[in-house]
C-alpha cells in the first residue's frame, strides 16, 4: 500500500481542443512547486505523439490503438497503480484521447483507488471555442453529444481559443457551458493560459472532485439559455438525461457516442518540403477534425512535431530522446485511410525531385 495519497487528474476536452498544452503547463507549474508528476498517456494512434511535448524527466505511462474509455479501459487502473507504486508521484495527470467519455475514466479511477491510496482530485475539460460555437449553432449531432457529456463530467472548464471568439460570443459561449454545468468553474483561457491554483483547488484535504455529480448531469437544468424555438426538437437530440442511468444503459446509449469517429495512422519514408505539406494540410476535408505526426523537412534542419485542427496548424521543433519515426496520425470520420498514404507518399516523392 503507498504511504501516501496520489492525486489523479482527468483532462478531458474533444479532438484538437488543447489538452496537451494544458499538461505541460501544469506539469511544468506542478513542478516548479515541488511536486513531482507522472503522466497516463492515451492516444486513438498507434503512436504517442502527444507525449512528445511532455519533459522526458517526467514518468510516463502510454495506451495506444484505442479509446481510454472503452477498449482499454480495463488497464487504467493497473497503470495508474504501477506509476503510482514505481515513481511515488504527488500527482498523475491523465491525458484522454478526445473521443473518450470522462464517466468511463472516473469509473475506472474508483477502481484503483480500492486497492491503493489514489483519489481522483479534478476532471478538466478543454473546450475549443470555435469549434463549440460552430456545433452549437449547426445544432445536435453526435459530436456535440460528446462534447457535452465530456463537459457534464467536468469540474473545471477551460474555454479555450476565445482569441478566435468575439465578446458576444464568448457570453453566449459561457451562458451555454452555464446550462450543461451549472457547478464547474468556467475559465476563458488563449492557449490554456491559467494558472495552476484552478487545479490546485482540487487537490486538498480529500482528493475527491468537487463539483457536479457525474451521474447528474451537473445541474444542467438549471440558468438554461434561450434558444431560438426551432432548436426545441434539436435539443432533445442532445438531451443526456440518460447519465442518470448511464451504467444500465451503456452498452445500448453510449455503444458509442464516439464510434463514428476512428483515427488512421501513417508512416512516412522520407522527408518532405515544408511549403508542400502545409498547404496540403490545409486543404484536408472536414470530416479530418485532427492531425498530428512528426517530420522531417528536407529545407529545414530539425524535426518537427505538427498538430492541426479545425484549420489551425502548429510546428513545434523536437529532438526526440529515443528513436521515433515520421509518422501523420489523423482523427475524423470516415477517413480515407489509403488516399492519404498515397498523397503523402506523393508529397515525399515531389520533395524528393
Amino acid at each position: 500500500m503507498l504511504d501516501k495519497t496520489v492525486k489523479v487528474v482527468l483532462l478531458s476536452g474533444f479532438l484538437g481542443s488543447g489538452k496537451t498544452t494544458l499538461l505541460k503547463r501544469l506539469v511544468d507549474e506542478a513542478e516548479a512547486k515541488g511536486l513531482r508528476s507522472a503522466v497516463l498517456m492515451n492516444e486513438a494512434g498507434d503512436v504517442n505523439l502527444d507525449g512528445l511535448a511532455v519533459d522526458a524527466s517526467v514518468p510516463m505511462a502510454e495506451m495506444l490503438g484505442g479509446c481510454i474509455c472503452c477498449t482499454i479501459r480495463a488497464d487504467v487502473g493497473v497503470e495508474l497503480m504501477q506509476l503510482a507504486k514505481t515513481h511515488r508521484p504527488d500527482i498523475v495527470w491523465i491525458e484522454s484521447t478526445g473521443i473518450a467519455h470522462p464517466l468511463e475514466i472516473m469509473d475506472a479511477v474508483s477502481d484503483a483507488s480500492m486497492y491503493e491510496k489514489i483519489e481522483l482530485a479534478a476532471v478538466a475539460t478543454v473546450a475549443d471555442a470555435r469549434h463549440l460555437l460552430d456545433r452549437v449553432r449547426i445544432g445536435g449531432g453526435k459530436t456535440l453529444k460528446l462534447m457535452i457529456e465530456q463537459i457534464r463530467a467536468s469540474t473545471l472548464l477551460v474555454l479555450n481559443k476565445t482569441d478566435l471568439i468575439g465578446e458576444a460570443e464568448r457570453l453566449e459561449l459561457i451562458d451555454w457551458l452555464r446550462g450543461w454545468n451549472a457547478d464547474a468553474e468556467i475559465v476563458p483561457a488563449v492557449r490554456c493560459d491559467l494558472g495552476f491554483s484552478f487545479i490546485e483547488k482540487g487537490l486538498g484535504e480529500g482528493g475527491r472532485a468537487q463539483g457536479p455529480n457525474p451521474g447528474k448531469g451537473g445541474g444542467a437544468d438549471r440558468d438554461e439559455p434561450e434558444r431560438e424555438p426551432g432548436q426545441r426538437e434539436q435539443d432533445s437530440e442532445h438531451d443526456l438525461t440518460h447519465e442518470h442511468d448511464h451504467e444500465h444503459k451503456h452498452d445500448r446509449d453510449h455503444a458509442h457516442v464516439h464510434h463514428h469517429i476512428g483515427a488512421a495512422t501513417c508512416y512516412l519514408d522520407g522527408p518532405l518540403d515544408s511549403h508542400a505539406f502545409e498547404s496540403w494540410l490545409r486543404a484536408l476535408p472536414d470530416n479530418i477534425y485532427r492531425a498530428k505526426g512528426i517530420v522531417t523537412f528536407r529545407d529545414t534542419a530539425s524535426r518537427f512535431l505538427f498538430q492541426y485542427a479545425y484549420r489551425e496548424l502548429d510546428f513545434m521543433r523536437i529532438t526526440p530522446q529515443k528513436t521515433v519515426h515520421d509518422v501523420a496520425v489523423f482523427i475524423g470520420e470516415d477517413i480515407p485511410k489509403r488516399e492519404l498514404e498515397r498523397e503523402l507518399r506523393r508529397l515525399v516523392e515531389s520533395s524528393g525531385a
